[in-house]
């Protein structure tokens, strides 16, 4: 599986689940790497239209990635994702774009 394709500052991840009822603000540093393991399989091997479920078998924390389409932005590929984020009852839906960059990482571009 790969690892460290997608990359994006901790100020993105923070605004990515601003909401006080967001799953991922009881995430582990663990289920982040489960996450974020889960983010980089999904961009690099899921078709458009299918998803991608993940989850840590050591906590309630769990998702649904879904890729929703692929573009091509100023020759650079791009693709948007809606993440379903669950842990234990709680539930928290985001769509972000991200764009390959040059050096083979995934970048949160919106």
């Amino acid at each position: 599986m790969l690892f460290g394709l997608f990359t994006v500052n901790a100020h993105a991840i923070n605004l990515m689940f601003l909401s006080k009822e967001a799953p991922a603000r009881r995430y582990s540093d663990e289920d982040w790497q489960y996450l974020n393991r889960a983010i980089d399989h999904t961009l690099e091997n899921v078709d458009d239209g299918a998803s991608y479920r993940w989850n840590n078998p050591a906590s309630p924390a769990s998702g649904l990635l879904e890729v929703l389409e692929s573009s091509i932005r100023n020759g650079t590929p791009c693709r948007r994702m809606r993440l379903t984020n669950f842990y234990d009852d709680m539930r928290g839906v985001t769509e972000f774009v991200f764009c390959k960059q040059s050096e083979g990482e995934w970048k949160v571009t919106q």
